[in-house]
């Protein structure tokens, strides 16, 4: 608990006030509380998840943490581990506060219109080896953070299952925050009636916290009474800095720290700062002098939010405590009866309350006062958020008129900037991109002269766009929008904004006139200029990719996300880097070579068709249909489905087995009986092994290598029943010989010689080896008879032979 003496200034007299305020603590599940000399530690422990090799966005897995309120820093421990008998392999990691970080670790590069670095990106870097990476994140902001790991492989290789080790890496992060106990909570002042001073003796650094409520539009702190204790010669007549920071605490090396000096500022030390609305605030004091004595007061100045041009003149404020000196009511400035009666039955409800309870007290204003033109609230317009199906997808409208319609036009006033407010909600509207469009209405008359409005895109706060069109930044810590009317193609421009920080955002409009140069500004003829705007939100960039690119949504971590998945070599966030594409010959040349190739099948199915294989023929018709369609369905952006992409792939893997099995087992020469079991049979235990993992090696193996020994276990016994050499020399070197060299070639360029890059040229290769291999390996026609047992058909038994007569007997329904 930490208490402080306040004096309230304003009527004839003073009152003394000590308000105690209690710092409570909130954690969560995965944090740990423990208290330590000179603040308090908190732990977050994150277990390992596995990170994947980044080919584009959609490989990041995602981790969220939860940092607590005033945290000095953050110490952030990683750690990574493989698989047994695996290399260690390099992770990264990035790490922003409020949304996911948008990142190309491809470098590549990010569409034009694209609004990407707005917030600090941190960077780990580190091995699977179990050797932590440690991180530290000083006065980070309260609130979610988020990281996207992944693992870093320039390696292109395409590694088939069951042949290399399955690795995989898991990353377990560990955070400790430390928290700044000793923070005094300030009862700020609302402009014009009251003035709350809150004297201090700071030696080193003190924090103060205050919150901000809504449509504040301005906030003074002022510092005044500083008396320097044990005064040198020499020492400022204040030497006070002051840092303030919107929800974290101020640091001096953050760019959204507002730093000021008041060694020169005569008495009293004034910070005017934009605040940001509903928020925690924190104000930081230090000095390099033993001590320093002052006085503080923070100040607001609040707007109203329809009218925009008006001050809120009542406050009330909740006090822990009352001291004696202000319980008197003589000193009580003159108010209206009303007022009066309600200000002493509060009092007089009070008077025997126990002295720690809390009371209300109201200040009325004494004089009501406005700001000059140029320190006025701005008209504003909180726009309507319009949610429809999907994720992401929602927009902002004006609110609606009084018959209910949507305005499409908004009049904006050429004397002072308009603001207009949206805000978006954490974890369910970050994971799409924002875009927000301007326009100037091509009904304006350009006659006389020209407009222009100059934007201001910004969150949290308010940016006014800067005039000054030589100015180096139009828009500080902001995106700024240009229209005017001297074409069309400066009449409307755009911003895309990819994962969106929640909270509050502005569009900051201002216009005015100029002559047929845009450096030659004019006063404007009218009062008002007319703009169309649109701020919409949808997955990916409008819910597209372009041409070589489709649009996915994920989910990692418990968060939904949606991103582009390029092909043909695109990369980029929307698939518009063209630096390592393919051109079209070479899409077209490689579409045509992995469909075209299956047609090696066809002297397979011609031979099988002469030699009487017929159930042999229709699986290499059945492989060579699926295998050209498949493949023909896979390619982008040149493709063709002829059903589901999934059916077909599961056709194209059962069939290719299934084409090694009836093979081996049409080479193995077996009795007809034998050799329809284990065709059905055979088909069967394909089918279940492709279903349940169609892109192992087992599923491979094991068909293949069981009709291997079978076939090695006929050749044995037809070896010993004929008592010389089977199959013959001529087909062990013309046919086999061949046949298994083709194979050895194909299976070796399948398992080791695929890349991302050769893909197309050496499937292509594997497609046509593996049909000549069949083409050499089926065996000639059987000399026996087309059952292949060779056994003369028993006749009947003559008494079965004979006719059978049955009695036929009337039917006739009961009446």
């Amino acid at each position: 608990m930490v208490c402080q003496r306040m004096i309230i200034m304003g009527w004839p007299g003073s009152y003394w006030v000590s308000v105690c305020h209690v710092i409570l603590l909130s954690t969560g599940v995965t944090l740990a509380l423990t208290t330590q000399e000179g603040g308090t530690v908190l732990h977050e422990v994150l277990a390992g998840r596995q990170v994947y090799v980044y080919r584009s966005y959609k490989d990041v897995q995602i981790f969220h943490f939860s940092v607590p309120p005033h945290v000095s820093v953050a110490h952030f421990n990683f750690t990574a581990n493989d698989t047994l008998a695996c290399d260690a392999r390099n992770i990264t990691a990035f790490l922003q506060a409020q949304s996911y970080p948008v990142v190309n670790p491809d470098g590549a590069e990010f569409p034009s219109g694209m609004w990407i670095n707005r917030s600090h990106v941190y960077e780990v870097h580190l091995r699977s080896d179990l050797k932590p990476a440690l991180l530290s994140v000083p006065f980070p902001v309260a609130g979610d953070w988020f990281m996207v790991a992944f693992i870093n492989d320039t390696s292109n290789r395409i590694t088939q299952a069951g042949l290399f080790p399955s690795c995989h890496s898991w990353l377990q992060s560990e955070v400790e925050y430390r928290q700044e106990d000793q923070i005094t909570t300030v009862v700020p002042e609302i402009h014009s009636h009251q003035e709350i001073q809150l004297y201090q003796k700071v030696e080193g650094s003190e924090y103060y916290r205050f919150y901000v409520p809504s449509s504040t539009w301005l906030v003074v702190v002022n510092i005044s009474k500083c008396v320097v204790l044990d005064e040198g010669e020499g020492s400022p007549s204040c030497p006070i800095d002051i840092g303030f920071r919107t929800r974290a605490l101020p640091d001096p090396n953050s760019t959204d720290t507002v730093v000021h000096n008041c060694a020169d500022d005569g008495e009293v030390c004034t910070l005017e700062v934009v605040p940001e609305e509903e928020a925690w605030h924190y104000i930081q004091l230090s000095t390099h002098q033993a001590a320093v004595q002052l006085s503080m007061a923070v100040k607001f100045y609040m707007c109203d939010e329809q009218g925009g041009s008006s001050y809120h003149l009542l406050s009330r404020l909740y006090l822990n405590q009352l001291c004696s000196e202000g319980s008197s009511m003589q000193n009580l400035p003159m108010m209206s009866n009303d007022t009066a009666n309600e200000v002493n039955s509060t009092i007089e409800s009070e008077e025997n309350a126990d002295n720690m309870e809390s009371r209300r007290i109201l200040f009325m204003p004494s004089v009501k006062r406005k700001r000059n033109l140029q320190d006025s609230c701005w008209p504003r317009h909180n726009l309507v958020k319009k949610t429809f199906g999907g994720n992401f997808v929602f927009e902002f409208d004006l609110p609606p008129d009084e018959n209910g319609s949507v305005p499409l036009l908004l009049n904006i006033t050429n004397d002072s900037p308009t603001l207009l407010t949206f805000n978006l909600e954490p974890i369910i509207d970050i994971g799409g991109t924002l875009s927000v469009e301007l326009a100037v209405s091509p009904f304006m008359n350009i006659t006389l002269h020209n407009f222009t409005v100059d934007a201001c895109v910004s969150h949290g706060k308010r940016k006014e766009p800067n005039l000054d069109v030589d100015a180096e930044f139009k828009c500080p810590r902001g995106h700024s929008l240009h229209v005017n009317t001297s074409s069309l193609s400066a009449a409307a421009t755009s911003v895309l904004i990819p994962f969106p920080e929640p909270g509050p955002w502005y569009l900051t409009l201002r216009s005015g006139c100029y002559l047929s140069n845009a450096s030659e500004v004019t006063e404007c003829t009218v009062n008002e200029t007319t703009v169309l705007f649109s701020i919409t939100s949808a997955s990916c960039l409008h819910g597209k990719c372009g041409r070589y690119g489709s649009c996915y949504q994920y989910i990692s971590g418990g968060f939904i996300f949606s991103t582009c998945v390029c092909d043909a070599g695109y990369r980029g966030w929307a698939c518009t880097d063209k630096s390592q594409a393919m051109a079209n010959w070479q899409l077209i040349l490689a579409t045509l070579l992995l469909t075209l190739s299956n047609l090696f099948f066809l002297p397979a199915i011609i031979l099988a068709l002469k030699r009487r294989y017929f159930a042999e023929a229709v699986v290499y018709a059945f492989t060579m249909v699926f295998s050209t369609f498949y493949h023909a369905c896979d390619q982008q952006p040149y493709n063709f489905c002829l059903m589901r992409l999934s059916v077909m792939q599961f056709c194209d893997f059962y069939s290719a087995i299934l084409s090694f099995w009836v093979t081996l087992i049409a080479m193995a020469d077996l009795p007809h009986s034998l050799y329809s079991f284990l065709h059905v049979a055979g088909a069967l235990v394909v089918a279940l092994g492709v279903e349940y993992d169609r892109t192992g090696l087992w599923v491979f193996v094991v068909p293949s290598a069981s009709a291997f020994l079978i076939m090695v276990a006929s050749w044995v016994w037809h070896c010993k029943h004929l008592h010389s050499c089977y199959p013959t020399k001529w087909y062990w070197l013309t046919c086999l010989l061949p046949g298994v060299l083709l194979s050895a070639t194909g299976l070796f360029c399948y398992a080791f010689l695929e890349t991302h890059d050769n893909y197309y040229y050496v499937h292509s290769v594997w497609h046509a080896t593996m049909a000549l291999a069949i083409l050499c390996l089926l065996p000639p026609r059987r000399e026996k008879d087309e059952r292949g047992d060779g056994e003369e058909v028993e006749p009947l038994p003559v008494c079965e032979a004979q006719p059978h007569f049955i009695e036929a007997q009337v039917y006739s329904p009961v009446p």
